[in-house]
């Protein structure tokens, strides 16, 4: 059988190891497996690749990162251990092979001073899937091959036999199935980008609009002069990143235990704006075990089914639950940190049982400025109106001196951030819901993916802390300046300027402007050449939802639910073609994220499932999908 796998990073080469595995101890060996892996990247692909910036950090900590299977995957291969990236950095073996791979020595010391809870440079990450893909090619049997093409697959051709053609720009390759593991791709630009693009080419400008920031040329941002950057995002303080320390800026320790920051003058003056107007929460410091993920109390299945209306759960209902399970983890350590003398376990029985929990809160001594207020987390500054930019500045600073306490004390043990990371912990629990169609059409689009899954990233996929401490000293030293909420964008006299219209009259100027975002998946605009392709010839379609009497488009892929398996144009089930990942996200949900051990993780249960199905072989039941 030969099997066709199109993209390189952690979901092709997890994929490539399940099949592998799969082959190895399930299949009736009568026939060889032969595996070609197309990614023009070459293993790790795009965003991990090893000619980057070394200064680009992941955003999971790195003890929750692993390539490699274990006794807590639903899966029906055998358990393929191994270490985390931790384990592996610190050994012996990656620093032979980071050498005799010829990495950086930024990235070797990297290795050698990493702790599980650090976050670590993504050169090293794309290193790790190097190395796993080479050790899954030392265990290859002798009835398998795995070969990697560094090319671009630009189309998709059925034949009589059912054999798929894939067409690159130098060969043409036959294959029996099809497995699409694509990370982000590129979009096209959308009205507003392009007529920004088209200025800043009319006007000799400088204009980067979405893309991986790793991608992204900086060279041309000249020192001193303003640029702007729209986007308070990861990708914001990657591109401020690399605009500061990797010009050569340095931090310093200061005796408050904040940061001063030490610039070099080659740094631009960066006019930085959303139209949130806040950059991300922090992410905590990591403080969870092998394998630890908070359950939910409140938004359980059998709190859910009693709240549903004719099968199917309310949104405010799904909120109240969700808060609920919220505010027990934020008051129950703040208990800690202000009431240590009083009990804790106490306390979370009578708040889990009682059906009058403010008297509960007020019973334990909670005051008004100690309540866990939603809409307030959501939106800090909602009583913000009128603010002049440098005022604005203060706001922003103190708002960081507030939450950076709380996300360096850690993911356990800091109220807010502890309450914060329960949205990432409840990944699995938000799949479920989606995946069992709990909700209305309508509240699935309009609440859960149009806002909430929006607040979702802005409260708990944040930057590590150390980022936000580098932002207040880049904002005390008028390095960075942050625009208040409802930043726009204008071009004038052949500038782009900017301005937040709403709450001041201040406008600034620049030469240059960046997107500091990443192409957002999208089936109906993407420029990756091969989806295009599929969608041209009627063999792949958007996944919409009917609302009303109307057809709403989720911009994902459409694929058959249990299996992954492409849908066409017609509504056909395209048997030997699948696709998962990324290019799923919102029929899907935080399909961007990493294997992480110990957790049953998603990507490994979707590996072995496809796996699996490739080779026709049975695969494991209840299986949640990426």
């Amino acid at each position: 059988m030969n099997v066709g796998i199109i993209g390189a990073g952690p979901r092709g080469i997890v994929l490539t190891s399940q099949l592998l595995n799969q082959f190895k101890n399930r299949f009736e060996q009568q026939e060889k497996l032969t595996i070609t892996i197309f990614d023009p990247y070459g293993i790790g692909g795009r965003v991990w690749r090893k000619d980057q910036w070394t200064g680009l950090i992941m955003n999971t900590p790195a003890d929750q990162i692993s390539l490699f299977t274990d006794a807590s995957v639903n899966m029906t291969s055998r358990v393929f251990d191994g270490p985390s990236l931790f384990e592996w950095s610190s050994s012996a073996e990656a620093q032979k092979y980071l050498t005799t791979n010829d990495y950086p020595e930024t990235i070797k010391t990297a290795a050698t001073n990493l702790d599980g809870r650090d976050y670590a440079p993504r050169v090293l990450y794309g290193a790790y899937i190097n190395w796993f893909y080479k050790e899954l090619i030392k265990q290859c049997p002798i009835e398998a091959n795995v070969t990697l093409k560094k090319v671009t697959v630009n189309g998709l051709q059925y034949q009589s036999n059912n054999q798929i053609t894939l067409i690159t720009d130098s060969d043409n390759f036959t294959v029996d199935k099809v497995v699409m593991s694509l990370g982000q791709q590129d979009n096209y630009l959308n009205d507003e980008e392009q007529k920004l693009a088209t200025y800043a080419q009319e006007n000799k400008l400088t204009y980067i609009s979405p893309t991986h920031p790793g991608d992204a040329n900086l060279n041309d941002i000249p020192a001193g002069e303003s640029v702007i950057i729209r986007g308070l995002g990861l990708s914001f303080y990657d591109y401020v990143s690399e605009l500061t320390l990797g010009r050569g800026g340095t931090y310093m320790d200061n005796d408050d235990g904040s940061l001063s920051y030490q610039p070099t003058g080659r740094e631009p003056r960066i006019i930085a704006g959303s139209r949130r107007g806040i950059p991300y929460y922090p992410k905590a410091i990591s403080e969870k075990g092998y394998g630890e993920q908070t359950k939910p109390v409140f938004l359980t299945d059998e709190n859910m089914d009693k709240a549903s209306v004719d099968g199917k759960l309310p949104f405010a209902e799904f909120m109240r639950l969700l808060k609920l399970d919220l505010d027990l983890i934020y008051y129950s350590l703040l208990i800690n940190d202000k009431f240590p003398y009083k009990s804790v376990t106490e306390f979370k029985d009578r708040f889990i049982n009682s059906e009058n929990r403010p008297a509960v809160l007020a019973a334990f001594g909670f005051e008004e400025e100690d309540i866990f207020d939603w809409d307030y987390i959501v939106n800090p500054f909602k009583d913000v109106q009128v603010v002049g930019t440098e005022d604005y500045q203060s706001v922003i600073v103190n708002w960081l001196n507030q939450v950076i306490p709380d996300a360096e004390k850690g993911s356990k043990t800091g109220p807010v951030s502890s309450a914060l990371e329960l949205l990432r912990d409840f990944r699995p629990v938000f799949r479920r819901i989606i995946a069992a169609g709990r909700f209305s059409n309508e509240d699935y689009v309009n609440n859960f993916l149009d806002k909430l899954s929006s607040d979702i990233s802005f409260l708990s996929v944040g930057a590590p802390v150390l980022r936000s401490r580098q932002l207040s000293a880049l904002i005390r030293s008028g390095v960075v300046t942050i625009l208040a909420p409802g930043m726009k964008i204008k071009t004038q006299s052949g500038w782009f300027v900017t301005a937040s219209p709403k709450r001041n009259t201040d406008v600034f100027k620049s030469a240059s402007l960046v997107e500091a975002r990443v192409p957002k998946p999208d089936l109906d605009i993407t420029a990756n050449p091969l989806l295009e392709t599929l969608v041209d010839n009627q063999l792949a379609r958007t996944k919409t939802l009917l609302i009303g009497d109307k057809d709403v488009r989720l911009a994902a892929v459409d694929v058959q639910p249990d299996s992954d398996q492409l849908i066409d144009k017609g509504g056909a089930q395209q048997p030997n073609v699948y696709i998962w990942g990324i290019p799923l996200e919102g029929l899907r949900f935080a399909t961007n994220a990493s294997p992480r051990p110990g957790v049953n993780d998603i990507n490994l249960q979707t590996a072995d499932k496809i796996a699996a199905n490739v080779l026709e072989l049975k695969s494991a039941e209840d299986v949640d999908m990426n």
